[in-house]
Parts: structure tokens; sequence; C-alpha cells
């Protein structure tokens, strides 16, 4: 029963600082950051392995939080939506560095280093990659190959390839999901590189 009871109080509570954001008050997002911002951090790094990155990205999904304070439905969960926005401005995040980065050619980056041996390594490193892109099933390689390689959004796959964007996400999760299971670290690395 104190259990139950203390679920209630806390959602009391959020509903309470939901209502006061809505309403302008500052106290109220510096209230919802102190309780969010680790949990935010935490998850937005699980994706980008950047700290710069991930604390401009917690910072934005704060101020993105308080610019729409207004529109917020007070019966949609502010945890749901917290991570809703941080989601969204991480692959955000993730899509722009990759297509900064297929803008670089990968021969660029290997003969720009008088380092042999780096060169060889980060060869080696990509067959790698390549050879464990290459065992995932053909509709979850083509999926995966033109968002990370062709630099293209969900929806402009779903297009192509005439399937649904909630399909394109789900083969892009179990995409990264077996690379990041089979890969090390720093053939992970050549991936956000590629």
């Amino acid at each position: 029963m104190v259990f139950h009871e203390s679920i209630r109080i806390f959602d009391q509570s959020m509903t309470d600082l939901v209502t006061a954001l809505k309403n302008g008050n500052a106290w109220a997002l510096e209230a919802l950051f102190e309780s969010y911002h680790v949990k935010v951090f935490n998850f937005c790094y699980s994706y980008l392995g950047s700290k710069e990155e991930t604390e401009e990205i917690v910072q934005d999904v704060f101020v993105k939080l308080w610019t729409y304070r207004d529109q917020i439905k007070s019966e949609l969960s502010i945890n749901g939506l917290i991570f809703k926005i941080a989601k969204n401005l991480t692959l955000n995040k993730i899509r722009d560095n990759v297509k900064l980065r297929s803008e670089i050619s990968i021969d660029n980056l290997t003969t720009g280093t008088n380092n042999t041996e780096e060169s060889i390594l980060f060869k080696e490193l990509e067959r790698e990659l390549m050879k464990a892109i290459e065992t995932l099933p053909p509709k979850r390689k083509e999926v995966f190959k033109l968002s990370r390689f062709n630099g293209l959004s969900n929806k402009e796959i779903s297009e192509q390839m005439n399937i649904s964007v909630n399909t394109v996400e789900g083969q892009m999760r179990k995409a990264i999901k077996y690379l990041h299971d089979h890969l090390d670290c720093a053939v992970l690395l050549i991936l956000l590189l590629v």
C-alpha cells in the first residue's frame, strides 16, 4: 500500500511540475532538469559516445522543453516527452555526424596520415566492419547501408524500399544492436567515420 501511495504522490508532483512549467515557472524547468538530466545524459551518451555532444544534447532537450512548454499536453507522460525529445535530438546529431563524415572520403582519411601502420589498421578495421555488415539479413543490410552510407533519412528509406518508417527504424535498431554485439569499439568507431 505504501508503494502505491508513493507512486501516486510522485505522479501528482510531476503533474504539478508540468502545470508550473506550462505556466512559465522557471523553477519547474530547473526541478525537471535536476530530476532527469543524469538519465538523459546516460541515454544520449550510450548512442553518441561523446561527452561534449551529449552535454550539448542534454541542454537542448531542456531548452526545447521550455520553448514549447505551452504545447505540452498535461495527459502525456513528462518522462516520455523528455526522452522522445532526447531521442530525436540524438538521432539528428548522429545523422548530421554521418553526413558530415560521409563528405570526407575514407581514402583522404587514410592517406592523410603519414603512419603506414595506422593506415593498415584502419583498413583492417574497415574490412572487419564490412564483413559484419554483409552477414546482416538482406533487408536489414540494405536499410543499414542506405542510412549509414548514403545518408538517407528513415522516411526516404521507407519510400525507396516501399516499407513503413517503423519497419526502417526496427531494422536499424536490430542492425546496430547486432553490430554492437559482434564488433569491438574500434570497429564501431569506423562505422561513425564511414
